[in-house]
Order: C-alpha cells, then structure tokens, then sequence
C-alpha cells in the first residue's frame, strides 16, 4: 500500500464519488459524472440479466413461489418434530435429541456447496433447474421412506 504524502491531494481530485459529484452539481449538470459511472447503460432497465422483469403470473415464477413455500414448509415442520416424536414418543436424552436438530440443519450448511455444484456443472444446459428437480426426488424419496417405515413402539410400552 503506497503511503500518503502530506499535501498530496491528487488522490482525492481524481476519485468520482457521490459526494464529490454533489458538491459540483451546478458545474456538471444534475447529476455530474456520478450518474455516468454508476450505472452501466446497456443493462435494461437495472435487470442483471437480458431478458426483461419476469412476469409474477407466469409459470416460472409460481414454480418459484411454490418451491419457496415447500421449502418453507419442510424447514417449519421436520425441526419441530423433535419434542413430540423423539422427546416424548420415544423418550430420548437431551443430547440425542440436540443430535436430530443439527443433523436437520445440516443440509442448509451445505447450500453454498450445492449452488457452486450446480453453477459448474449444468445438467441438460440447465444450471438449477435439474438440481431443483434431483434435489425435491431425494427429498420426496426420504420423506416418503420415513412416512412408510414402521416407526416402532412407544419408550412407556416397552
């Protein structure tokens, strides 16, 4: 890092920032040279991507609003299921039980993973399209094995 030299203002002339361009708001115009450096001009309409907005009603969109509220839903329900089911149906220690909920939270630490997982390797030239659909048939499959495997008798009929 280069040092600062007393009396060097040199720096501070050539640098554009909001401030600097307020303050020379009668010079430049409205807005000054801020306003041609801060927003790049062939971007339509602020989107990140060509295209447009998306449409709210459109198919993708409600996909996105209902895998939203799946996820929402499976993120709200299997966590609780730890004081009814393991806590008093099968009357486990406070450690175990302590062991269901990080093992629950534990794919949510891997999502950073998984979305580098699926911005390098695109399925059928789809980036997450494909892993949504891999990732609700494993959870469609575990869920279903835990709904149907027998879940055992009560700790108190033991």
């Amino acid at each position: 890092m280069a040092a600062f030299v007393k009396g060097d203002n040199q720096d501070l002339e050539e640098r554009v920032s909001y401030i600097h361009s307020a303050a020379h708001d009668v010079e430049a115009g409205k807005d000054g040279e801020y306003a041609d450096i801060k927003t790049p001009g062939d971007i339509e309409d602020g989107a990140l991507a060509e295209g447009g907005a998306l449409d709210l009603c459109s198919r993708e969109a409600l996909a996105l609003f209902c895998q939203y509220a799946a996820i929402g839903v499976i993120y709200g329900l299997i966590p609780t299921l730890s004081y009814p089911i393991f806590t008093i149906y099968l009357y486990l220690e406070g450690y175990q039980t302590a062991s269901y909920g990080t093992l629950v939270t534990l794919g949510w630490s891997f999502k950073v993973v998984f979305g580098m997982l699926s911005d390098c390797f695109p399925i059928f030239g789809y980036r997450r399209k494909s892993w949504i659909l891999i990732g609700w048939t494993i959870t469609l499959i575990c869920l279903a094995v835990m709904a149907f495997y027998p879940f055992g008798e009560p700790y108190c009929n033991r």
